[in-house]
């Protein structure tokens, strides 16, 4: 019987009371949550210049006078049309005939470049014509007649 008597009497719950607190001025100043801000600026403006694609240069190179001056040069700039401009006083970059990387040393028998030791130990073992041949397909091969 105590079951029974148990299950219908209503259990009592103890919660907490609830107070309402005055407005602390602080939180006021900090909290963001009641000021709805936008995700975008409403003053933005797009600049005015825009990045032009491939075919609006090519298009302003083809349609631009290739013998205009260069105000401040008074010579010739140079364009896409226009290719006769003055050659370059810098020095080419010398490139390993074997790997094609940036070479530092000239093999001073066959005048092949090379990078380091192990390449020049590659060019040291060529067979016989092996280094007419690289020096063919850099056009550096000298033909006695």
């Amino acid at each position: 019987m105590s079951r029974a008597a148990s299950t219908t009497a209503p259990k009592k719950v103890n919660k907490p009371p609830v107070t309402v607190s005055t407005p602390n001025p602080l939180l006021e100043i900090l909290d963001t949550t009641p000021h709805p801000r936008g995700f975008k600026n409403p003053n933005y403006k797009a600049p005015l210049r825009r990045n032009k694609n491939l075919k609006a240069v090519l298009s302003d190179a083809t349609n631009a006078d290739p013998n205009r001056l260069n105000p401040t040069t008074k010579s010739m700039q140079p364009t896409y049309q226009n290719i006769e401009s003055a050659p370059s006083l810098r020095r080419g970059n010398k490139w390993c005939d074997v790997t094609g990387l940036p070479a530092r040393y000239t093999d001073p028998k066959t005048k092949l470049r090379f990078r380091d030791g192990e390449v020049y130990q590659v060019l040291r073992n060529l067979g016989a014509g092996g280094a007419e041949r690289y020096l063919e397909v850099r056009g550096a091969n000298v033909v006695l007649k």
